[in-house]
């Protein structure tokens, strides 16, 4: 649910810096199996929801965290009316429903092009973005799908996997960056709507193809 255009481009680039570090979920969930992935993900999900309960509830660690992190934070996440949930937080529930829901090699390349997609989108989309696709840039929502297809791709490889997987979530991947333009006028977090659509698009597909994965 974030609009890129409510904060610099220095920020952006740092928040998407840090954004970045959560591709190691991803990584390590390759090398270990799901409750092993739920065990250790749950936890540090509960932390960050409790973090943004005391940023709510608590004037006084609000202005602590504030003055730490407050410049690279959206205007929504700083002048809530209501209890609001930050980027790390909806990240961290993206990664415990994609690891539940998918089986993993789909939820590992789900998550994987949550972070790459929509940090390289954005970033490009806000720098030459000029021609309007749903509520982002065309130019952003084509960064995000040649992306996609690049970390599919490596992916499908890694995996051993065929060509009907690779085009399988090549067309997740399709279907996820259109979600990501129109997350906004949705209502729905971005971090949530891109793993949900491109991991159930490729999942329909394989199941009804009788695919490997």
């Amino acid at each position: 649910m974030t609009n890129n255009q409510q904060i610099t481009y220095t920020n952006e680039l740092q928040r998407k810096g840090i954004h970045i570090t959560s591709m190691l979920i991803p990584i390590i969930y390759y090398f270990i199996d799901r409750p092993t992935a739920l065990s250790i993900l749950f936890p540090l999900t509960c932390i960050t929801l409790i973090i943004d309960l005391f940023i709510h509830y608590n004037p006084a660690f609000r202005s602590f965290s504030h003055g730490i992190i407050g410049h690279l934070m959206r205007p929504h996440e700083l002048n809530r009316t209501s209890l609001v949930l930050n980027g790390a937080s909806w990240v961290m529930v993206a990664a415990v429903l994609t690891v539940f829901v998918f089986p993993k090699t789909i939820a590992i390349i789900a998550f994987s092009i949550v972070i790459l997609c929509d940090m390289f989108a954005a970033l490009i989309g806000r720098k030459i973005g000029k021609t309007k696709f749903i509520d982002k840039s065309l130019e952003g929502s084509i960064t995000f799908f040649i992306v996609g297809i690049i970390v599919c791709y490596t992916w499908t490889q890694i995996f051993h996997l065929d060509f009907l997987f690779f085009i399988a979530v090549s067309t997740g991947t399709f279907f996820a960056a259109i979600a990501e333009a129109a997350a906004y006028r949705l209502k729905v977090d971005d971090n949530i709507v891109i793993p949900i659509v491109a991991g159930g698009i490729s999942w329909l597909i394989l199941y009804y193809c009788n695919g490997s994965y």
